[in-house]
């Protein structure tokens, strides 16, 4: 298990071609997250950057106050789509060249709407992590923006073969008041190779593994089990897996541990390195664990990486009883 702090383009570019099997990673998505990496560089240390003093020419955001520049690495906050992709495009060549040329990827990306507030600095109380100014999408509101499409075709253009568009269907998904649209109830995995021969295994096994929930909450440690139901057809293009909230969650946008490992069985053999360039709180690393695979995490807050490091050290110190795989039947 190696975790890295770090932007993820410059992480990638340290390492070695073709020694990585298998990539499980789900980015930013575009405008919806704040993580938290940015800082003020330049102007005057003690000015306090009032929100109603930010400027934004060309995308640079600026302090008209004292002349700081806002500086930030992260993916998700770019000023047009075309810059989203084109930062994603980035990370991914990199990908390119470190996965072995049977590996596989796997993409998952959720859509969003334009709205007639983008452009605007929001200043009153925002959901976690919602960032308080989501640049325009340059479509008229009440538009699906089409992100993950937009986003694969690039990454098509690129040379990468596109073999399955999958649909994460989430059957609790929350509800959200709408009246004039149907309620969106499913995010894209996208499956990626370099070559049309490429490790695939259609009929892995029924697998079970304990999940180490988040840490350090009044009540101590508490373990989640997170498995695929047995019922879904496990070949198909629609994943049903519900998601599972945490009541104390430490990230705003974690997956159900049963994604990463439906990716991970399906697109690496026993024993492979998986690769998370936007590994977030580990959970496609714990899934790599629990399925007996190396692990390589990247992420540019140094506080997700913490979280990370103690949630998978307390798993690869649970007893080995606490992973079960059977091997009657196949996981769906």
């Amino acid at each position: 298990m190696t975790l890295l702090t770090g932007d993820a383009t410059d992480a990638l570019r340290a390492l070695p071609d073709e020694v990585v099997d298998c990539v499980v990673t789900s980015p930013p998505y575009w405008r919806l997250r704040d993580y938290a990496t940015g800082a003020w560089t330049g102007g005057q240390p003690d000015c306090p950057h009032p929100p109603a003093a930010h400027t934004e020419p060309a995308g640079q955001r600026r302090c008209s106050r004292c002349a700081a520049t806002w500086h930030d690495r992260q993916h998700g906050l770019e000023p047009t789509l075309t810059s989203y992709i084109d930062h994603l495009r980035q990370v991914f060549t990199e990908l390119r060249r470190v996965l072995t040329p049977a590996g596989t990827v796997w993409l998952i990306l959720g859509d969003s709407y334009a709205a007639n507030s983008d452009g605007y600095r929001t200043s009153g109380p925002l959901h976690y992590r919602q960032p308080h100014y989501r640049p325009r999408a340059d479509l008229p509101p009440k538009n699906l923006i089409g992100v993950p499409w937009h986003t694969a075709f690039a990454l098509q253009a690129d040379g990468w073969i596109m073999r399955n568009a999958a649909v994460w269907h989430k059957p609790n998904a929350a509800p959200f008041p709408v009246r004039d649209r149907l309620a969106l109830q499913h995010e894209t995995v996208f499956l990626l190779v370099k070559q049309t021969h490429h490790y695939f295994e259609p009929h892995p096994p029924c697998s079970t593994a304990s999940e180490d929930a988040d840490r350090g909450s009044s009540a101590g440690s508490r373990t989640e089990r997170a498995e695929i139901s047995p019922t879904d057809d496990r070949g198909g293009d629609v994943w049903r897996v519900p998601v599972r909230p945490r009541r104390h969650q430490q990230h705003p946008a974690t997956f159900p541990l049963a994604i990463p490992q439906r990716c991970i069985q399906q697109g690496s053999p026993p024993g492979a390195l998986v690769c998370d360039p936007y590994s977030g709180t580990g959970t496609t690393g714990l899934a790599a664990l629990t399925l007996h695979r190396a692990y390589l995490g990247i992420d540019l807050n140094p506080t997700y990486t913490k979280i990370a490091a103690e949630r998978l050290s307390h798993h690869r110190a649970l007893p080995d009883h606490d992973e079960t795989e059977q091997q009657s039947g196949d996981e769906p």
